[in-house]
């Protein structure tokens, strides 16, 4: 059911007057030249020697009749997220949530502990903003650009480099296993491509969670939206981001990956998924009909050289899974 979430998500940032921005129900962001004042619960300097700090918001500025729509916006996705540019160097990410969802910021930590070579934004400042039913992640920005943005321009040696790249990310995030399909700390994982489709009352805005699911469960679950036999499950299910598409993989013009962004899907798969999700997800794909599959077909290349060679009976069976609603909870887990 098409529903925005209250405040619209494009209203989780209002301007309150120059260099003084609300975010949430509970924080302002300022932006000064001078000290930082004494309230404050984070800051950060930018690129012109200026500082912008968070702190709590007064009850007079909460209902300020001021406020102003904050246009610094770099992306928005429907009726669930939002990202805004703070300054020169920080962005801020905003997504709305649901309960027992994974904060991106822990997932963020999680993979920073376990795999520090991998180039990830580091966290600023991250909170649940239970009123507005939302996260906020200040993160910092990352050199370079999107590979979507540089595709055309990088070589084929380079665009071979990047794939070749990734695909070993994925060989070492597969290292770390899980007993369940769950999220970074044993939370259920936002992947829609595997969670059947959402009941007709449930709001647009609110996000959905699969699992999480001990092996059982999940084979169980397989079985019940399959039409074809299912892909072999494997004992254990391996750390995978999910979301590799080329708008969340920064580099540079030398073919290095500088960043590699959006880890909100980010969780504990099937190995079957690690190959299998570019086939079925359009946000691996490029912008233009000619080129739209050049980095799918790379990065399936790349990570068969790595181990995860994908089988085409998968790609037949994920697309006639019948995704139909239906009370999962209820149907499997009360078994």
């Amino acid at each position: 059911m098409y529903c925005p979430a209250s405040p619209p998500i494009e209203y989780s940032i209002s301007k309150l007057g120059d260099n003084v921005y609300q975010m949430g129900s509970k924080f302002i962001c300022e932006k000064t030249v001078g000290e930082i004042p004494g309230d404050a619960i984070a800051s950060w300097k930018d690129c012109d020697d200026t500082t912008y700090y968070l702190r709590k918001a007064t009850s007079k500025e909460l209902s300020s009749a001021e406020k102003q729509e904050f246009k610094d916006v770099i992306y928005q996705a429907g009726t669930s997220s939002s990202v805004w540019s703070i300054g020169t160097s920080v962005i801020c990410k905003v997504k709305t949530c649901c309960d027992e969802m994974e904060l991106e910021s822990i997932t963020l930590a999680f993979v920073a502990g376990n795999l520090p070579h991998m180039p990830i934004p580091k966290v600023v400042f991250s909170w649940r903003d239970t009123e507005w039913n939302r996260t906020f992640l200040l993160l910092k920005r990352i050199k370079g650009q999107t590979l979507h943005s540089a595709w055309p321009s990088l070589s084929l040696e380079h665009r071979d480099k990047i794939a070749a790249t990734i695909s070993r990310y994925c060989r070492d995030m597969a290292t770390l296993q899980a007993p369940a399909l769950q999220s970074a700390t044993g939370l259920g994982v936002l992947e829609p491509f595997l969670n059947v489709n959402a009941e007709n009352s449930h709001p647009s805005w609110k996000p959905r969670l699969l699992g999480p699911f001990h092996r059982g469960v999940f084979e169980k679950y397989i079985q019940r939206i399959s039409e074809q036999p299912a892909p072999l499950l494997g004992d254990v299910f391996h750390f995978y981001h999910a979301d590799l598409g080329p708008t969340n993989i920064i580099v540079s013009g030398d073919g290095e990956v500088t960043g590699v962004l959006d880890w909100e899907s980010a969780g504990f798969y099937p190995k079957y998924w690690i190959s299998l999700k570019p086939y079925m997800s359009a946000g691996f794909s490029l912008g233009s009909k000619e080129s739209r599959r050049e980095w799918v077909d790379l990065f399936e290349t790349k990570l068969s050289e790595v181990g995860f060679e994908l089988n085409r009976e998968d790609v037949r069976w994920c697309e006639q899974l019948h995704m139909d609603f239906f009370d999962v909870n209820k149907a499997l887990l009360e078994d």
